[in-house]
């Protein structure tokens, strides 16, 4: 229908779609902009959502392929190693609070029973990948363990992200799976993250409690939010998100604070400095900047 003559239109496009808005006679127009803009957003990340699962699964095929493993069992047998690895990772994720798992505990599940089929491992992990990411929007992800010195290690640890944007996960979630103490949690482990990046990626423990200090938060006393804020930071050490390395010094024995390679793996350097800009110049609330799974 033409807009009537006289009255300002303005108009929203998304893709193929036009809505004609009217502007003039009430805020209804606005809203509609406002919708429509949204429904924009909804589009374009639900269009980058697809991208990445697809990507997911052609790393993963990709694995499958270089592995050259999934000929050495039945296609029957297979398909069970993948399903007992996935149902091992599920089951001890939701058990241990989403602390990665390490790799070799995964890997026992095959190499136990088939002990001389090289390939078959990874063959089992990668179809396992495909599957959380092409069925449930999950993307397992590899940790790799670094020392001290920032050096790759051959250890390996796996933990399950979700690929859903954070609109989206929000919507499923619910609050009572995303309650005010996780919330906080994550508050206050993107707050030690911070301090942590701006000491060069290392701070002593005592300096560490020094800064939580200023936040209210004091070693050996309970907080009204989180506790013992100790078993917080080890719930953290935990969950790889920190790393807690022990050194010599001319005062005896004493330990450091790294972030750990799920916090490496989750944040990049530069969203790390983005967020800590917008903190420092605008005051604005460290969740508002940077989210965590």
């Amino acid at each position: 229908m033409a807009p009537a003559k006289g009255k300002g239109k303005k108009r929203v496009r998304a893709q193929a779609a036009v809505e004609v808005v009217d502007l003039d006679d009430n805020d209804d127009g606005l809203d509609s902009v406002k919708e429509g803009s949204g429904e924009l957003n909804r589009e374009r990340e639900a269009k980058e959502y697809a991208m990445h699962i697809k990507g997911i699964c052609e790393e993963a095929n990709a694995a499958i392929a270089a592995a050259r493993g999934a000929d050495l069992v039945s296609e029957e047998e297979l398909e069970k190693l993948v399903g007992d690895v996935m149902r091992y990772i599920l089951f001890n994720i939701g058990k241990q609070n989403s602390q990665p798992i390490a790799r070799e505990k995964v890997t026992a599940l095959v190499t136990k029973k088939y002990p001389r089929k090289t390939g078959l491992s990874q063959t089992v992990l990668q179809k396992a990948r495909h599957r959380f990411a092409h069925i449930w929007g999950m993307d397992l992800r590899e940790l790799v363990k670094t020392t001290a010195a920032g050096e790759a290690t051959t250890q390996r640890y796996y933990i399950l992200r979700s690929a859903l944007p954070k609109r989206f996960r929000d919507g499923i979630r619910g609050p009572e799976r995303d309650g005010v103490e996780n919330k906080e949690e994550k508050g206050l482990l993107l707050a030690v993250l911070m301090m942590l990046s701006l000491s060069g990626d290392e701070m002593t423990e005592e300096r560490l409690w020094e800064h939580l200090s200023l936040l209210g938060l004091d070693k050996g006393t309970k907080h009204h939010v989180f506790g013992d804020p100790g078993s917080v930071l080890a719930k953290f050490v935990r969950q790889r998100y920190l790393v807690k390395v022990p050194k010599k010094s001319d005062s005896g024995r004493i330990f450091l604070y790294q972030p750990g390679e799920n916090a490496q793996d989750e944040i990049d350097a530069f969203k790390m400095n983005e967020a800590i800009s917008k903190v420092l110049q605008k005051g604005t609330n460290v969740q508002e900047v940077i989210e965590l799974d």
